[in-house]
């Protein structure tokens, strides 16, 4: 039975050849875990592994349609968006006496959406760039949250401000993101995805085909949009409170995380498992370098680190998905055609 599930993983891995970058990275980081920082496998530490990556991962999560979609599908607006989130939940809904887990989820997934999908009519509609767009809406969130909530305050409702200390992994928080998982899973095997990947490959085929451009775009940053919010009431919950400039941060590792995991920024192609996992190991990197004493460097190395782990992924995902081989060969062509210096 264990022999059966090894070969249906390892058969998995081999058909999707862009997880081998981030399955090889998490076991690497694993193994340094398992000396360095053993804790992490314990029923306490597992639980605080998962709730602290969580909103990396659902974050991770919610830029992958808009990746699948392309080109240059990238969201810069993920971090500022679930501080908007984390503001209105801690701030705006107890102002209204709401507090409730209908009350905050409907709330923080309605403002994923809207904000998704303003932008992706912004960008199908108009044709501007999905980096353009998300970057000016990145700019405008972060200012509008830094006079929202000039610092730091408040605290979450209680039922979730108790989510950022869960002791075992069968804590009811820990339940959200495998439900997220699962509609992932749900969403990602419709026809509507499909088309989503046909009109990131291909927006010309897509067309032809017969498939709606605008409302399929404008439809991926919808899914987006619900895994924004989901993600912000897990973030929410990490840190029991509002604050205007922790969320800023998610933004650049889960692009980091997205890549890691094996997605195209030309369009067309990524994984949500792939996502998950990218977003995994920038989470254990992390982790495995606060087991080191860097002191008051410790953030410096945490981006060195994150960064050089970017670049090894990207010569790696080239090497290990077959992806440079024919230019390698193009390049070796071109070589054997030219006659060797001083040779007639």
């Amino acid at each position: 039975m264990v022999a059966d599930a090894k070969w249906s993983a390892g058969r998995l891995i081999s058909r999707q050849r862009s997880l081998r970058t981030p399955v090889i990275l998490l076991v690497i980081l694993l193994v340094i875990a398992a000396f360095h920082g053993p804790h992490l496998f314990t029923s306490d530490g597992l639980a605080g592994g998962l709730v602290g990556a969580a909103p990396l991962m659902l974050a991770t999560l919610a830029m992958t349609p808009i990746a699948i979609a392309g080109p240059a599908g990238v969201d810069l607006s993920i971090g500022p968006a679930m501080t908007l989130i984390n503001i209105a939940i801690v701030m705006g809904l107890p102002e209204i006496g709401l507090s409730s887990p209908l009350a905050v989820f409907a709330c923080a997934i309605g403002l994923g959406v809207l904000l998704q999908v303003v932008m992706g009519t912004l960008i199908a509609v108009l044709r501007v760039s999905t980096v353009v767009v998300t970057l000016a809406v990145y700019l405008v969130l972060d200012g509008m949250n830094s006079v929202i909530l000039p610092q730091s305050g408040g605290t979450a409702p209680d039922w979730l401000a108790s989510w950022g200390s869960a002791s075992t992994i069968f804590s009811l928080v820990l339940y959200v993101p495998l439900a997220a998982f699962v509609l992932w899973a749900l969403v990602s095997r419709t026809t509507f995805f499909r088309n989503i990947r046909l009109m990131g490959a291909n927006d010309r085929t897509a067309f032809v085909s017969g498939i709606p451009l605008i409302p399929t775009r404008i439809g991926a940053h919808v899914v987006a949009g619900v895994f924004v919010g989901i993600a912000s009431v897990m973030y929410t919950g990490l840190i029991g409170s509002a604050d205007p400039t922790a969320g800023t941060p998610y933004t650049l590792s889960a692009v980091t995380a997205l890549i890691i995991g094996g997605a195209s920024l030309g369009g067309g192609h990524a994984k949500g498992l792939g996502s998950v996992l990218g977003a995994i190991d920038i989470w254990l990197i992390s982790y495995v370098l606060s087991t080191f004493n860097f002191g008051l460097d410790a953030s410096y190395w945490v981006q060195f680190t994150t960064g050089a782990v970017l670049v090894a992924s990207l010569i790696a995902g080239g090497l290990l998905t077959g992806s440079s081989r024919p230019r390698l060969a193009r390049w070796r062509k071109r070589r054997g055609g030219q006659a060797e210096p001083g040779v007639s």
